[in-house]
């Protein structure tokens, strides 16, 4: 199974990005971002092969973790692009304590499944996705790039998905911060 754990914007925030992703969706005709039982999120550690037995371990990390994890600020400051993959995203700032929680999570969860590297890590919120055209991808971001996006919000809880191969990953617990 799928496992991903990660952050939800508070509910304005939340409903503030989903309006720019489908303005973007009609006006671009790129609906894949649209199609996540999420919703607007951001991705902490992502798990592509965890074992349905080990699901109830996982959880039990991650309640532990947020046990132990203050609540703490994000910002949210611009739009940038993964070019490679056609992806369009928020850029989330990075910071000492997301560092910190990214590293807890991928060290206590690496033994589930491969983890990406601390490297690796780009905190983001994506808008676009998998579906656009080359040339509408490149019209959207043109676009969307100088908009002038920036938000900050405090997070207090981390949510904890799942799903099965051919499904969407959808938040089946919630955490929160201590």
């Amino acid at each position: 199974m799928r496992v991903s754990v990660g952050i939800l914007p508070p509910k304005k925030i939340f409903n503030k990005i989903l309006k720019i992703e489908k303005e973007i969706a009609e006006k671009y005709k790129t609906y894949s971002n649209l199609r996540t039982k999420l919703g607007p999120h951001i991705t902490i550690t992502y798990q592509p092969n965890v074992n349905r037995k080990d699901f109830k371990k996982v959880e039990r990390f991650v309640n532990g973790i947020s046990k132990k994890t203050k609540s703490f600020k994000i910002k949210i400051k611009g739009v940038d692009i993964f070019p490679k993959n056609r992806v369009i995203y928020l850029k989330v700032l990075k910071s000492k304590e997301l560092d910190k929680l990214f590293k807890e999570l991928s060290n206590n969860l690496k033994q589930f499944g491969k983890i990406r590297s601390h490297e690796m890590f780009t905190p983001h919120i994506t808008l676009v996705k998998k579906d656009v055209t080359k040339e509408n991808f490149k019209k959207s971001f043109k676009e969307f790039k100088n908009k002038g996006f920036s938000y900050g919000f405090n997070i207090d809880n981390l949510y904890l998905g799942k799903a099965k191969p051919t499904e969407r990953i959808r938040v089946v617990k919630s955490f929160k911060l201590k």
